[in-house]
């Protein structure tokens, strides 16, 4: 459930740096980072309609109502919002934080996939 959440920031946080040192002839913290809601969001939800199948739900509610409208929640947003406006200082401090987070959910997975391949073994 938060690997779609996880992207955004992440993604948020890179595009700060790229903008900050690549893209602006004197860059600030305080100037403003516009971002395409419509991809951001739109790869979000393609994230989490395919990693629907990795959440271990609790309740049958579960599966049968957020597993469908979370993805349309992010699609939603991907048609309401035309582009999403951050202080670059702000997707600096998120971004990195976002991805360290989503590195080690990743990590972590890799390592019960394996675990269970060991055990299935």
């Amino acid at each position: 459930m938060s690997l779609p959440l996880l992207f955004l920031g992440s993604a948020t946080g890179v595009a700060a740096l790229i903008d900050l040192l690549a893209l602006q002839r004197e860059p600030t913290l305080q100037s403003e980072l516009s971002l395409s809601a419509p991809l951001l969001f739109g790869f979000a939800a393609g994230l989490a309609l395919f990693s629907a199948d990795q959440v271990q739900w609790r309740f049958r509610w579960q599966r049968l109502s957020l597993r469908i409208a979370y993805p349309l929640a992010m699609v939603a947003c991907a048609i309401a919002l035309d582009a999403l406006t951050l202080p670059i200082g702000a997707a600096l401090i998120i971004g990195p934080i976002a991805a360290v987070l989503l590195a080690m959910m990743l990590m972590r997975n890799a390592d019960a996939r394996d675990e269970a391949d060991y055990l299935t073994s």
